[in-house]
């Protein structure tokens, strides 16, 4: 039914994936945002599941700081756009994957970014893509999953049908535009998304003082197997939204799991 090296690719899915999801599979279109720790591994995930196209946005270039954690930063990516090397590595999983990538995302371009995707991945944590993002994928019906390199691994889904991304961290910018709210207020909201996640039990235990002041400041302290865990998280939810399987970790709570005691935490709204 598929081209041979397609075959080949997903040929260990069967049993797990039916050839008629694998079929929806390759032809499925998910934007990731953020090709980071989370966003990286996210992106080859779908791609070894097979996912047929991918667009993948992010306007960084790896640092030697990104070697503990981000899945396509080598000492020789060091400099380079992760759009780039991104696109290189997953061409060398599936030469035919459909991939378009961008550097910026804008009111102007956000439309185009999103056109024909089927989900939005949202793997990064500026405030002011991120109230584009979710502002767009809404109005378009797309929904967009949700995660964080907390110490625990987690996941949501926000919908047209839950509440909006500035509704669950209690954002004061809806109704607002975004051209109209300052880089002092983006900040602020930057922080506000970071404290959300102290409603979380047991979260904020993990973090020494000086690594607290790290994230009131906006630096999030990331660990390669709690990052790589969410990032896994996310990947299946894309998946479970595209074939409709099970249940969705639909806002405003989070799939939750603390891989240290193998709980699920509770949370506050």
């Amino acid at each position: 039914m598929f081209e041979n090296l397609y075959a080949q690719l997903t040929d260990r899915n069967a049993g797990l994936v039916t050839e008629v999801e694998q079929k929806t599979l390759k032809e499925t279109t998910v934007a990731v945002f953020g090709l980071g720790g989370l966003g990286g591994v996210i992106a080859e995930v779908l791609t070894r599941a097979g996912v047929g196209s991918l667009k993948i946005i992010d306007n960084d270039k790896f640092e030697p700081t990104n070697l503990n954690r981000q899945i396509f930063c080598f000492r020789d990516t060091v400099g380079k756009l992760k759009t780039e090397i991104a696109e290189a590595f997953l061409k060398k999983i599936d030469s035919q994957l459909k991939l378009q990538a961008f550097t910026q995302v804008t009111e102007e371009n956000i439309d185009k970014i999103l056109k024909d995707a089927a989900v939005a991945v949202l793997a990064i944590d500026s405030a002011k893509p991120c109230l584009i993002i979710s502002r767009a994928a809404r109005r378009l019906g797309i929904p967009l999953v949700e995660g964080w390199a907390i110490p625990y691994g987690n996941v949501r889904v926000i919908t047209r049908d839950t509440p909006s991304l500035e509704e669950v961290y209690g954002f004061p910018t809806i109704g607002k535009e975004v051209k109209d709210i300052t880089d002092e207020e983006y900040l602020q909201l930057k922080i506000t998304m970071l404290a959300r996640m102290k409603k979380i039990e047991g979260v904020e235990t993990f973090y020494p003082p000086a690594a607290v002041e790290k994230i009131r400041a906006g630096r999030i302290p990331s660990f390669a197997p709690i990052v790589w865990l969410t990032a896994v998280l996310m990947s299946l939810e894309t998946i479970k939204i595209t074939l409709k399987w099970g249940t969705l970790a639909l806002a405003p709570h989070f799939a939750l799991f603390n891989p240290f005691n193998g709980t699920i935490p509770e949370q506050e709204t």
